[in-house]
């Protein structure tokens, strides 16, 4: 009986460091499938940080496209302004030109005018002085 119960002995010995082994070697492969994971979320964090940083490059470009764009417009906007101004002031201008040789035109024709009546009024003296 002594040898059986050394046998079972023996037995559950190598069972038992049979068992730690196949622990320490599941703990070996957990330990592995944990950096594993840590390398993918490490790496996933850097594809997500990229990804980000590429978006905000994307978003600070087009920002600055729209307002070179909006600087553009507001300098095309000032040019035409600046043109209908000038363009306004040179018809002002005109008109004003316009006015002014109209207004020496009536003075002359007024001039005329009184010139021929003076002339008619001495005509008239001249007249009334043969006549008398």
């Amino acid at each position: 009986m002594k040898k059986i119960y050394l046998v079972l002995c023996g037995v559950l010995l190598a069972l038992n460091a049979h068992a730690f082994d196949l622990t320490a070697a599941a703990n070996k492969v957990a330990d592995g499938a944990n950096k594993t994971a840590q390398v993918i979320e490490q790496k996933q964090a850097e594809a997500e940080t990229a990804k980000l940083e590429r978006e905000a490059k994307a978003a600070a470009d087009k920002a600055e496209r729209e307002a070179k764009i909006e600087a553009k417009k507001a300098e095309l906007k000032a040019k035409v302004e600046a043109k209908k101004a000038e363009l306004k002031a040179k018809a002002e201008a005109e008109k004003s030109e316009r006015e002014a040789r109209e207004a020496e035109r009536e003075a002359k024709k007024a001039e005329q005018e009184k010139a021929v009546e003076d002339a008619k009024n001495s005509l008239k003296n001249l007249k009334n002085a043969f006549s008398k």
